[in-house]
């Protein structure tokens, strides 16, 4: 099904007092960035381009959130403009926080409560590198023809082709319809979206082309010597940017507190990467080592979530190479691991 841009616009007008909408915009500082905001009628809003600074996480797993009492608001949401990396850690988180015998309850009401409108990626960050990773920068169904998305925008020319992903997707594009006109792509628009995919494959390519594919996993063991991966780590500042901008990580400290008699368990992220995460009753700690901190996050990306879940916990976004103080590139790291 094709819609307009104008539609599209007509129906988030339309429904912004039923939903709480976030969607990507551009910074009045820096135009190449983008940030989730509530809708405005007044902004241009940016559908395709690339992953926004901040990964989808941030609005189903909050930084800092009260889990008893669960504080997950119950209003329903639509999230527009995510992209394919994001769509991948989403299924990561899913796996670690709503599956087996434990469930996270305010990333479960946050979830249950989202429609998910994911859109293909038509450009590209120096730090994208989801290619690398054999992940294409758009979003596709699986085998089995499930998907993590409700809905996809792919634009063609001042449209966008609609793709179905799931039922809450059909119960969306019922909804569209109420106040937008829909109708069916031509063969032109849908080779025009192959074209389009194939371009942005190879623009993701051109800008990896002096990294090998990062699927050696082995490389990143126990087995590296220590003077390896204290070069490797040598000018890392333990900020734990990378881990708090990474999509997949879910690691928390909780917290009691109590005010006016009522008491509350508050949760907040943290980051393995800082020398006290580990530490336990006494002072020791596993990893008393900034090198063995920085190795333990590459293990635990590639092999260790991986192991788990059956999914990488990297999905090429990029986004801790674009923060890291200390410019280390994730992919230079797993490139000399290859060529030690």
């Amino acid at each position: 099904m094709i819609i307009s841009k104008s539609d599209l616009l007509h129906f988030f007008e339309n429904v912004k007092t039923d939903f709480d909408i976030f969607i990507p915009y551009a910074s009045e500082l820096d135009e190449d960035n983008l940030s989730y905001k509530k809708f405005s009628d007044n902004k241009e809003f940016i559908i395709n381009k690339y992953r926004t600074i901040d990964p989808i996480k941030t609005l189903f797993y909050l930084p800092i959130e009260s889990v008893l009492p669960a504080s997950a608001k119950k209003m329903k949401r639509i999230i527009v403009g995510v992209k394919n990396c994001d769509l991948l850690a989403l299924e990561v988180l899913d796996s670690a926080l709503l599956e087996d015998n434990f469930v996270e309850p305010n990333y479960k009401i946050w979830r249950d409560n989202t429609y998910i409108i994911s859109s293909d990626c038509t450009d590209a960050l120096s730090s994208c590198h989801c290619v690398l990773l054999d992940y294409p920068p758009y979003p596709e169904k699986s085998e089995d023809g499930t998907c993590i998305y409700d809905l996809n925008l792919s634009p063609v020319n001042d449209n966008f082709l609609i793709t179905i992903g799931s039922k809450k997707g059909d119960e969306l594009l019922e909804l569209i319809k109420k106040y937008c006109s829909v109708r069916d792509a031509s063969y032109e628009e849908k080779n025009k979206i192959e074209a389009q995919h194939a371009e942005i494959r190879k623009k993701l390519s051109d800008i990896n082309s002096d990294y090998s594919p990062d699927r050696k996993y082995d490389v990143i063991s126990d087995n590296k010597d220590e003077a390896t991966w204290k070069e490797l780590s040598a000018e890392c500042v333990e900020c734990g940017g990378c881990t708090n901008i990474c999509p997949t990580c879910y690691c928390i400290i909780l917290n009691d507190e109590s005010e006016n008699g009522n008491f509350k368990k508050i949760r907040t992220w943290d980051s393995c990467q800082l020398s006290g995460y580990a530490r336990v009753a006494g002072g020791d700690s596993p990893r008393p080592k900034l090198w063995e901190r920085f190795r333990h996050r590459y293990q635990t990306k590639f092999i260790r979530i991986n192991n788990s879940f059956s999914k990488l916990g990297c999905t090429g976004c990029g986004r801790c190479i674009s923060t890291c103080p200390a410019g280390i590139d994730l992919r230079e790291v797993i490139q000399s691991l290859q060529e030690v």
